[in-house]
């Protein structure tokens, strides 16, 4: 977890499906002829140690002793009784401070009958001299209700594996960003790596407390992963990828379309219904696919304009045609 030496190792193994849990372990390998776990089970476990409703308040008792009793956000409505929380569903390693070692981020998640309620976040910071993992920081962020057809930042299982939710939470700021669990570790890390290349500048307005972040997988399955990355805090920038399941390489608009073709602009003008957006002599570089449709997206005056194009009123310019067999 230090950037010299790196003598410790995270480890997370997801269980079930994305919605689960993850058993994360930090392995320290400082002397080599006992490498023993600093970050474990009982850590992996959990901020909460009791949580329930009652009067309309929810009571959550801390790993660190300390007590909170929480009004729910507006719109959410609790019952009485007992709140559900599993352990840890993220854990994420960053040197937010610059000081040559990293933090681990952590986050939990408090429920009632799937409603969540609240996230639990916290900071560890190594001590120097144990070695150890030790709490510094613990945050709770109610959660306004989420309408059902809203699906930022769920996860999504699909053909190639499951893009997993990790969430990072600290006073006044929330970052939600995807990774990729699958049986070919070869296309795991493949994968990651370009998601992790593609969220680092969204994460890094997140450290420096600039803005929140958030995902949303906007179709998945054996032909594209088309996932948007989310940033802001009171208004928004969105950032398309979109994937080759099988490769973990990114697809190219020209790859979808047959730019080339001097009929497709002027099919496009004709079939576009947002009017603040006219295609000139070229397409723009974000576009993203959900179900059949195709969208083409670009920040005129500050902000997003979105167009939408049924992919079968494109048929005869579409290279990819196996895209119309959407699944999700």
């Amino acid at each position: 977890a230090g950037k010299s030496a790196r003598q410790q190792l995270l480890v997370s193994a997801a269980q079930g499906d994305w919605h689960a849990p993850s058993e994360y372990r930090v392995l320290s390998f400082a002397n080599k002829k006992n490498v023993r776990e600093v970050f474990g089970a009982a850590e992996s476990m959990g901020l909460v140690t009791q949580a329930f409703a009652k009067d309309g308040k929810m009571h959550v008792s801390l790993i660190d002793g300390n007590k909170s009793d929480l009004t729910p956000a507006a719109g959410c409505v609790v019952e009485d009784g007992k709140l559900e929380y599993g352990g840890l569903h993220s854990l994420v390693a960053h040197d937010v401070d610059n000081d040559g070692a990293d933090e681990l981020f952590g986050c939990q998640q408090l429920l009632q009958k799937k409603q969540s309620l609240a996230d639990v976040g916290a900071i560890w910071k190594q001590d120097k001299k144990t070695k150890e993992w030790k709490q510094f920081s613990l945050t709770i962020m109610t959660l306004a209700p989420t309408p059902k057809d809203n699906t930022v930042n769920d996860g999504k299982d699909f053909a190639a594996g499951t893009i997993l939710a990790r969430k990072m939470v600290v006073p006044g700021g929330e970052a939600t960003f995807p990774v990729f669990a699958g049986k070919d570790v070869e296309l795991q890390n493949k994968m990651n790596k370009l998601l992790q290349e593609e969220c680092h500048e969204y994460l890094e307005h997140f450290y420096k407390g600039e803005a929140d972040m958030a995902f949303k997988v906007m179709r998945a399955d054996e032909q594209i992963l088309s996932v948007q990355l989310i940033s802001g805090k009171n208004s928004f920038i969105h950032h398309q990828l979109n994937v080759n399941p099988k490769t973990a390489e990114k697809i190219r608009l020209d790859e979808v379309l047959n730019v080339k073709d001097k009929d497709l602009l002027p099919l496009l003008n004709l079939l576009n219904t947002n009017k603040k957006v006219v295609y000139k002599d070229r397409l723009p570089d974000e576009w993203y696919i959900e179900g059949d449709n195709l969208f083409l997206m670009q920040r005129i005056d500050g902000v997003d304009q979105v167009s939408g194009f049924a992919m079968g009123n494109l048929h005869k310019f579409l290279l990819k045609k196996e895209l119309l067999n959407s699944k999700s």
